[in-house]
């Protein structure tokens, strides 16, 4: 089992202990909806081991309800198991940000629209992060970065907390000022002034790299800051998320304010870890009647 697992790129330290044979078939589990994405899995796996991942989508429905004797599998649970067979066998999650989206979407108990885009909620993002990391750990891609920035931007959110750190530099945009030609713009280099350096000029200008005519100290006198600074935020954030009850908080305060956002994703997000626990401690003693 554990060679086929690592034929998938998951880790096999990660994943909770296997359920054990229930009393009686789980007929009731893959039609509630709100069953969570590795309880799914680790019931398939119990039955079918690592093989269902590369069953096609008929075969798999069709032993599911046999295997299982379940009345029907619902639509949530459908999406939260092609999710996790695509989590496993493919690397888009990790690098593009439609099937990051969609997948995240399905992750958190929502049917996937590709007609549309479904932007994710800090909640969504933190718990769907979660839960696949949980599964695989990989790095995640310049584009899921940015896709996480922009979400974090449309809720005026300047901090993320782990698991959602890795997108954390783009959030923050990185700038300088360079106090000779007033340029601002993206630090995103060297730390050294594009303009002052010709970093775009003479015989090879897509090189990203200074013009061989000017000085190795031209552009290096510049300020460099964060467009977007966290630290407020982050502090506010660390002091609240275990202890936010009977704290004082105020509406005109941005750091109160995005505080309360992170710490709702970051509950929710510890809520569906408890979710899972509780699931397969149910799972090992499951009785229908």
């Amino acid at each position: 089992m554990q060679s086929v697992l690592t034929k998938w790129g998951m880790d096999p330290a990660r994943i909770p202990p296997p359920l054990q044979d229930s009393l009686e078939p789980i007929i009731r589990f893959f039609s509630y909806h709100d069953a969570h994405p590795i309880a799914l899995m680790m019931a398939l796996m119990e039955k079918f081991g690592a093989d269902w991942f590369e069953w096609e989508p008929e075969t798999l429905r069709s032993e599911i309800l046999k295997t299982f004797k379940a009345h029907s599998i619902s639509d949530h649970n459908w999406q939260k198991i092609q999710a996790i067979r695509t989590l496993t066998t493919t690397m888009g999650f990790w690098l593009e940000w439609h099937i990051f989206e969609k997948l995240v979407q399905a992750l958190n108990n929502n049917i996937p629209r590709f007609d549309i885009s479904q932007r994710c909620t800090m909640s969504q993002l933190m718990a769907g992060v979660d839960i696949a990391n949980t599964i695989r750990v990989e790095q995640y891609g310049d584009e899921i970065q940015k896709y996480i920035a922009a979400c974090a931007i449309d809720e005026a959110v300047t901090y993320l907390p782990a698991p959602l750190d890795f997108a954390k530099t783009i959030l923050s945009e990185p700038k300088y000022y360079c106090p000779k030609c007033g340029t601002v713009d993206r630090d995103d280099m060297d730390g050294r002034c594009d303009f002052c350096t010709g970093r775009f000029q003479g015989d090879h200008p897509l090189s990203m790299k200074p013009a061989s005519f000017v000085s190795a100290e031209a552009g290096t006198g510049v300020t460099r800051f964060l467009y977007r600074d966290p630290t407020q935020v982050k502090a506010r954030f660390d002091e609240l998320k275990e202890n936010i009850d009977g704290a004082k908080l105020k509406d005109d305060v941005t750091e109160d304010v995005q505080a309360v956002k992170l710490v709702v994703a970051y509950r929710y997000m510890k809520e569906r870890q408890k979710q899972l626990i509780d699931q397969l401690e149910e799972l090992k003693t499951w009785v229908t009647h």
